[in-house]
Formats: C-alpha cells, structure tokens, sequence
C-alpha cells in the first residue's frame, strides 16, 4: 500500500522537524546534558508537529550513541524502540480518557523498563480527559518514578487545569509561515520526482494554513489529480482557491464604485467553481496582506506571501487607502462566519460588497451608473440597512468625547451631550451645537466645559477653547417658564 505523503515524510529526528526551531534546540541540549525533566507539555495547532517530536525525543531519551541529541536509528534500543515495545506508549486520551484507565497507568508505571534506560508516556489530545481522570493523573504527574517520563499533546491548551499546567515543562509549537511550508513542499516533490511550478507550490503551502500534515495531505490530492505532474490550473481545480485576479477585480470595483461591475465580477469568481465560504476568506486574507504591505511589514514570516509577490501587492494597495482597506478587511472578516449558516451566502457575499461602497472611506472613482441602466441593482441597494457613519475627523474626535464621558460615569453630562446636533473647529475652538434648551444649559457650565475640553485635548491638541451654542430657531423644545405663563396667564408668578 502506497503509504500517504505526511505518513512519509513524518521526520524521523529532531534534524527533520520544521519550522519548530527553539524547541527542537531546547530539547537536544537536555537531552546532549541529562538535564532531563519527568513531564513536558506539547501545545499547539494541529499539524504542527507535536506527536512526531515526542516520539522522536522517546527514542532520543532512550538511545545510546545518540548524535547531537539525535536518535542514532542504529542502535539495539532504537531498533526495538522503533517496532511496537513495552517501553513507548502511545494513548489516545480521546478515546481513553477515564479515571479507570489513568489509574490503571498509575499501577504500571512502577514497573522499569525493559529496552532502554526510560518509559516514556505519550499522552495526546490530554485535554480530553475527564476531571476525576485529571485527578487521578496529578500525583503520578507530580512525583513519577525516576524511569518515567510524560509528554502531554493538546491541541486546546485552555482546557488544561491549571494543577496540571504547573508541573510540565510546556512548549507551543506554531503555524509555520509560508515560505518555510513552500520549501518543505519543494523538498517533498524533488524527492518524490513530482513535477511541479512556484506557483502550484504556493497555491498548495497557502491551502495547508501553517500546519505541514494538511499541506501535505492536499499535495497528496492534487499529485494524484494531476498523475504527479503539477500544473497550477488544475491544482486550482482540486483547491477550489479563488484566483487572485478575481479577487483583485473584487476589490477594483467596490473603490471604483462601479456596482454593474462588483456583481459581474463575484459571478465570474464564483463562475469558476468556487466556494461562496472559501472566496469570502480568501478576500479576507489577500486584504489583511495589503494592509499589512501597505504599512511597511516586511517580515515573510508574518506576512501570508512569497517574497516575489510583494511589488504586486505593494502596487495594488497604492490604489486603496489605508481606511478603506481596514473597512473591507472588517466587513469580510465580519462575515465569513455568517456565510456558514446564512440560506443565500451569495446575496450576503454582494451586500456586503455593496456596502464597502457606501462607506465612507470609499474612494473616488467612476460614478455609480444611472439607476437607468441598472435598475434591479439599485432595489437591492435601497434594501441595505443605513449605517451611521462618521462624516469628517471632527465628528471621530467627538464620538471619542462621548466614549470617555461615559467611561467617567459622567451620566446627567453624557445624556446632555447626546442631543449635540452638530460639532464644528474653527481655529482654536471646538463649537458644541445643540438645540434643547435643557442640555444646553446643563453642558454651558464651567466645570463642565472645562471637563469637555480636556477630553478633546487628547484627541486634537490644538484645541484651546469650548464654547456651547443654544440653537433656539430649531429648537426641540420651548421654555418652561414661557409654556406655563401661557398656559396659566396671569394666575402664576415667577421669581427672577
């Protein structure tokens, strides 16, 4: 039987672990000075290397002709350690994860080993034990016999008590960047004969997200799709990726305002075949890459692209502004989840295309056509829900205002200030304009004003002055005083 890729390739000494570097260093030099300790903790996203490392550090505790801290392979302890022994076990807390069974571990530890110098207990996805099972654990955890030694692989290392955090060594093994999977991808295929292009490389190492089994897994289908001569259109085909060029037309249209062309280009996108889901998360990543880009990161292992793509990207984000890009970052981020459940994705995918126009930070570009000529896109627009949007710096600084107001608890002023109808600079002063009489005169108050201009100070420094404006022609509501005297006439008198 043929066996699969990341069955093959799963590494055989700490040398062939990738992308994992601190903690493969970390554990030759315990294991090169005997400075070893009872229970370690392997933590991390699944495929990253965790359950290989382990068994690879079993057999490296174990052997006796050990190189650098690697397992020799040739040794009498390495070849019985590599068949099925007595001395490695392998438990599957998943599916053996009762009290029953921790405490029949218990009773076998005390028994020494009968290959190598150690017992080594490999307990993956030990999140999944039961409580009394965790209890049941913590004391053969906390004082092992000087033969054992415990390494815990979790996935979800949250779920861990913290009793049982306290007393491992813990490592986190991390998603690897993208160019360090394209390079292992490489290795793979030169070794397998399989042809292959930088770009098909590229398109499978992104599919894998950082974790190298599901890189692998998908680089087993896509060579057996393609009879092990990779070409990119058909590993696009077996992916289901969207094409960048599709998603970059996406984009170009929601800045150029040009709805006729937004729909036309999510049909072609989703004309090739692909996922409503997988194009909304591709939209997502390929953004956050342009911001990233734009910002001035220039760290591959941050950022999800090949060093050679960066003038594109760099080029394709001078066409946005940074507030339009973490708009449309937001909103498909915001939705990819929605996408999931939601009875027509499709229609979902476009509003949200659709409102990325009518923001704000959208940029000038072609107008929108005449409702002549595209008049079901239109209805559709009329359909999506206003959005309040801040129309200038001015009114950001202020909604800040509000915000800190009602973080000091400040509630007769924050109520007074949400009737404030308009808020404007002029030189050196900041005017507050509202038209209810009672706020107005609950916010022109000198401690108060004074209070309102520190706050705003913080946001724009060169506001040196408050000053509150009553406007009475619009007012929303009339003077008390006056409303009685005309209701009572003479019958009532007021004081001055």
């Amino acid at each position: 039987m043929n066996l699969a890729l990341y069955r093959e390739f799963r590494p055989k000494n700490f040398d062939e672990v990738v992308g994992q570097d601190y903690i493969v260093k970390t554990l030759k030099n315990q294991i090169k000075t005997g400075r070893l300790t009872h229970a370690y903790l392997f933590c991390g996203p699944r495929g990253t290397g965790k359950t290989s490392t382990a068994k690879i550090f079993a057999k490296a505790v174990n052997c006796t002709h050990s190189t650098d801290g690697n397992p020799c392979g040739m040794c009498a302890e390495c070849v019985a350690l590599s068949e099925p022994n007595t001395d490695i076990f392998e438990i599957d807390a998943a599916s053996n994860n009762r009290v029953e069974e921790i405490r029949d571990l218990r009773e076998k530890v005390s028994y020494p080993p009968l290959i190598g110098k150690y017992k080594v207990y490999i307990i993956d996805e030990v999140h999944m034990l039961t409580d009394s099972a965790f209890n049941a654990l913590l004391k053969t955890l906390e004082e092992p016999p000087k033969h054992v030694i415990f390494i815990l692989a979790t996935t979800e290392i949250h779920k861990l008590p913290a009793t049982i955090l306290s007393r491992c060594m813990r490592f986190d093994f991390k998603l690897l960047p993208l160019n360090t999977l394209v390079e292992h991808l490489k290795n793979v295929f030169d070794k397998k004969g399989i042809t292959y292009d930088e770009k098909s490389l590229n398109l499978i190492a992104r599919a894998g997200e950082g974790s190298v089994r599901d890189m692998l897994s998908i680089a087993d289908s896509v060579a057996s799709y393609c009879d092990y001569k990779i070409d990119y259109t058909m590993t696009e085909n077996v992916i289901g990726l969207s094409n960048r060029d599709s998603i970059k037309d996406i984009l170009l249209s929601i800045l150029s305002k040009d709805i006729r062309r937004v729909f036309e280009s999510v049909k072609n996108a989703l004309g090739m075949g692909k996922n409503i889901q997988v194009l909304c998360k591709e939209m997502a990543d390929f953004i956050k890459n342009l911001i990233m880009v734009k910002a001035g990161v220039g760290d591959y292992s941050i950022l999800d692209i090949m060093p050679g793509e960066y003038a594109q990207y760099a080029e394709i984000s001078s066409n946005f502004n940074m507030e339009e890009l973490k708009n449309a970052f937001s909103k498909f981020a915001e939705i990819e989840l929605e996408l999931k459940y939601s009875i027509n994705p499709e229609n979902l995918f476009e509003s949200a295309c659709l409102q990325l126009i009518n923001m704000n930070g959208a940029s000038s570009g072609p107008a929108i056509k005449s409702v002549e000529t595209t008049p079901k896109v239109e209805t559709v627009v009329s359909k999506l829900p206003e959005k309040k949007e801040q129309s200038s710096e001015i009114d950001k600084i202020w909604g800040n205002v509000l915000l800190k107001v009602k973080e000091r608890n400040m509630f007769a002023l924050s109520n007074a200030l949400t009737t404030v109808n308009k808020v404007e600079k002029s030189g050196n002063t900041f005017f507050i304009h509202t038209n209810d009489l009672g706020s107005f005169e609950m916010i022109d108050n000198k401690e108060r004003i004074s209070v309102i201009l520190e706050m705003i100070k913080l946001f724009d420094d060169s506001i040196v002055e408050v000053k509150v404006e009553y406007d009475s022609k619009n007012a929303s509501t009339t003077d008390v005083k006056d409303s009685l005297k005309d209701i009572f006439k003479s019958k009532i008198k007021f004081k001055e």
